[in-house]
């Protein structure tokens, strides 16, 4: 147990301590929702330009495997995921129909 958490803050130092060298880790990742268009998540946009920390989304909004979150519309209108901080509150609002064509291109 004790070596998974080693195991954990070391690859977790190496995917954040990109941050410090003005690269953002994890690179631009694209969802395929069933009929909507694509959603390309930019990590340098959240990471660098947002100056969010990986910890700010990572270990409680979303996993850090590719494919492992099962996300849909009515998750995030409910506060998940990117809905978390998507909210009208801190950043623009995933419920409003207006904000469609910001994520999906």
């Amino acid at each position: 147990m004790k070596n998974a958490c080693i195991v954990t803050a070391v690859i977790m130092s190496v995917l954040c301590g990109t941050v410090a060298f003005g690269s953002a880790g994890g690179g631009d990742l694209t969802y395929k929702p069933k009929g909507a268009m694509p959603v390309i998540f930019s990590h340098e946009q959240h990471v660098t330009i947002k100056e969010l920390k990986c910890s700010a989304c990572h270990n409680h909004t979303f996993q850090m495997a590719k494919n492992s979150d099962k996300m849909d519309m009515a998750k995030l209108s409910k506060g998940q995921f990117c809905g978390h901080c998507h909210n009208g509150e801190r950043c623009f609002d995933v419920k409003d129909k207006a904000n469609c064509m910001r994520c999906h291109k």
